[in-house]
């Protein structure tokens, strides 16, 4: 049979079971064209149509929208431009939709969990130092998270802070220490490895995710990864919806506080790095007062079976990871932990590369001191083991990460006024060459 004859066979059979489809239904495959696509696919496998399908599914009220233009082609110019407009107007809901998909249920809920957000940060932290080729820094926390990353001090502290606060999940929060004040002193960074994490944050961040995401972007989508676990566990009912409400407009404003205080310049001296963390500090303070009264509303609503579930987030962490979320003993041991993984104060290092004169070398012992009693101050604001009860519901530890960010501010604010002193004693090139000193350091 000739290949015309083949075509006129074909054409004439798909026609023929076009005319037994229903309409609606022919209109769903694509009339006669798509009725002899479904008869070669079905007859022919190896000569199925090559046809494009979208890489997602869309919804049926998005699908029908967009497809409505091209369903009506004979009307009026005027309608088949509103329909061109609604279509439109749907592709970009659509379109916004799945952007609140990627941030709610895709990284929103990766950096959730804090052993991915470490990894994440160890990345970012150490593709900006050294060129990207080194495997450790020597500021790096217990946990093997990194409190500096560029100029931004703290990444993803709103998840630290809520982990702790409603997980019990110590491991990102208590890490955090006099280590990074040191850290803020002799900062591992120089100037140009600081502005390439604010110029170009994805290619400084290639390790890891950029500053931006760091820092957060959509405020709604952070607070959710947190007021959903909320929501899951208590189940509010009528009369609590209210407080919950409250719980999660403070939330969405918490990280708002926090997303502020990110950098947006670098701070290429000692001072200004500590004021960066000062403020930093500030803000993650005030998310916690912005929190805790609404958390503390909500938890004196809920009867002892809601509680109970709340609570049980904490020991659903220590069963999931055991090891990342220590008991009320050993978070003192986690607390001090800072401290030991800093280095020794480097004075024969500032002695060679400042070579100071008296008034100096005073001042520089001045600084030394204020270290030592910043440090002594954090030790104090360690939990007590003795005391494992302080910190056993949600709102009792937001109200202890409040008291630990406030040593840890007042700590910072000592150190800074000591660097302030010194470096109204220091000429612009000692200046530099004491910015000199972290960028130096070798791996630990």
């Amino acid at each position: 049979m000739s290949k015309q004859r083949v075509g006129i066979l074909v054409i004439s059979l798909a026609a023929a079971l076009a005319s037994t489809v229903p309409a609606d239904a022919r209109v769903r495959i694509g009339g006669p064209l798509g009725v002899l696509r479904m008869v070669l696919g079905q007859a022919l496998p190896g000569a199925r149509m090559h046809r494009h399908y979208p890489a997602r599914v869309r919804s049926a009220s998005v699908r029908d929208a967009a497809r409505a233009p091209r369903q009506r082609a004979d009307v009026p110019d005027t309608a088949k431009a509103s329909q061109q407009a609604e279509a439109k107007a749907a592709q970009q809901a659509e379109a916004k939709a799945a952007q609140q998909s990627e941030a709610t249920g895709g990284k929103g809920r990766l950096f959730g969990d804090q052993a991915a957000r470490a990894q994440l940060v160890a990345g970012a932290a150490l593709a900006g130092w050294h060129g990207g080729r080194s495997s450790d820094g020597w500021w790096r926390h217990a946990d093997g998270d990194y409190g500096w990353v560029g100029p931004l001090f703290w990444p993803f502290a709103y998840f630290d802070l809520t982990d702790y606060a409603i997980r019990a999940d110590a491991s990102g929060f208590w890490d955090y220490g006099y280590g990074d004040i040191f850290a803020g002193i002799f900062a591992p960074y120089g100037a140009n490895d600081q502005g390439a994490y604010l110029a170009q944050p994805t290619s400084a961040a290639r390790r890891g995710a950029s500053l931006t995401e760091m820092c957060g972007t959509d405020s709604g989508a952070a607070a959710s990864v947190v007021t959903d676990q909320v929501r899951a566990a208590i189940a509010p009912t009528e009369a609590q919806q209210g407080a919950f409400d409250e719980f999660a407009k403070a939330s969405v404003k918490a990280v708002q506080t926090i997303l502020a205080s990110c950098p947006k310049q670098i701070a290429p001296a000692a001072p200004a790095r500590l004021a960066v963390m000062q403020q930093r500090l500030q803000a993650m303070t005030a998310a916690v007062e912005l929190m805790r009264p609404r958390l503390e509303d909500l938890y004196g609503l809920l009867d002892e079976a809601q509680k109970a579930r709340l609570d049980a987030l904490a020991d659903d962490a220590r069963s999931a990871s055991p090891s990342k979320v220590p008991s009320k003993a050993s978070l003192a041991e986690r607390c001090g932990a800072s401290r030991a993984a800093a280095p020794e104060w480097p004075a024969a290092d500032i002695e060679r590369t400042l070579h100071p004169n008296d008034a100096q070398r005073a001042a520089l012992k001045e600084l030394q001191d204020a270290a030592i009693r910043a440090d002594e101050m954090l030790k104090a604001a360690c939990p007590e083991s003795d005391t494992a009860d302080e910190a056993a519901t949600a709102p009792a530890r937001l109200a202890t990460s409040e008291r630990r960010l406030d040593a840890m501010q007042q700590a910072a604010g000592l150190v800074l006024s000591a660097l302030e002193d010194l470096y109204e004693t220091l000429s612009d090139a000692q200046k530099a060459q004491f910015e000199s000193i972290g960028p130096k350091r070798a791996a630990t």
